[in-house]
């Protein structure tokens, strides 16, 4: 698996001019040696993270199934550009990044991907859905249309440490302690080096997107065409709990999966195979 390079023209429009600036976006591919089934696959990763998320378990994974892989580092995240500007990114900039991904998996495959989104990830692929024709869309621990509100207020109300342990991972400064860490993101069997491991790679997230998805969300369209949709969620999730899952299932007119044995960075976690699994599942029941 390689990092690839794809520069691409993004245009942002500032109050009183456009501006113009090229970005660099750093995709993984993942090719198969096998007979390649299926559409390619985009992975979209969440908050503090970056393409690497999806590295060490999802990408081979479904390599071996025979499915050609890519995974996207959201501008600011990874080995993309844009950390200078990453406090001032929208989550319309990431759906950008979407674009341009999609776009180049089209023009290297010839087929249109289907797209998977992590959390915030799975925010930022509603949002590109809306206004763009895709192969099929899977939701993993997924923020729902509504935003991030009622994500806060479970935290504020059932997990009020938790919440603050999200601060400081955001504020960038002191980290959080190791146990509440992974009582918010993982499941208790996730050995504390692959804790630590991980631990050390989360980043800070962007300022505006993070207010973009706390934001009263007047935009809630389903996606354009209806395409095959896929909601994962995790029982246990302290930072998307049920309930925001089947809020974003009803929204695409499907039913949740629930998943046990698995916390919120389920593809990290350690029981990331039962995520797989049922993601595996429903692609292979797609035409």
């Amino acid at each position: 698996m390689n990092g690839v390079w794809l520069p691409e023209m993004f245009t942002s429009f500032a109050k009183n001019n456009a501006q113009v600036s090229e970005i660099k976006l750093e995709i993984i591919e993942s090719p198969t040696k096998r007979a390649a089934v299926g559409r390619p696959l985009l992975f979209v990763h969440g908050a503090y993270a970056g393409a690497w998320c999806w590295q060490a378990n999802f990408l081979p994974y479904f390599a071996g199934l025979g499915y050609h892989g890519f995974a996207l580092s959201l501008r600011g995240h990874g080995l993309s550009d844009g950390r200078a500007q990453l406090a001032a990114t929208s989550i319309s900039d990431y759906a950008c990044d979407v674009d341009v991904a999609v776009r180049r998996i089209e023009a290297s495959t010839g087929l249109s991907p289907i797209l998977i989104g992590h959390s915030m990830g799975g925010f930022v692929l509603q949002q590109y859905a809306r206004d763009h024709r895709v192969a099929g869309l899977a939701l993993l621990a997924t923020v729902p249309p509504e935003g991030l509100i009622g994500s806060m207020l479970h935290l504020v109300w059932r997990h009020p440490q938790l919440m603050w342990e999200l601060n400081l991972l955001q504020q960038g400064g002191m980290p959080p302690h190791m146990d509440k860490l992974r009582e918010l993101l993982f499941s208790p069997a996730l050995p504390d080096s692959l804790l630590l491991q991980y631990a050390a790679r989360f980043q800070h997230e962007s300022d505006r997107a993070l207010i973009d998805m706390s934001l009263l969300q007047f935009d809630q369209r389903p996606p354009l065409g209806q395409p095959p949709a896929l909601v994962l969620g995790c029982e246990d999730d302290k930072l998307m709990p049920s309930h925001l899952s089947h809020s974003a299932a009803r929204a695409l007119g499907v039913r949740a999966q629930m998943l046990g044995g698995v916390g919120h960075l389920l593809m990290l976690d350690a029981g990331w195979q039962i995520a797989a699994d049922a993601l595996a599942l429903w692609l292979a029941s797609l035409p």
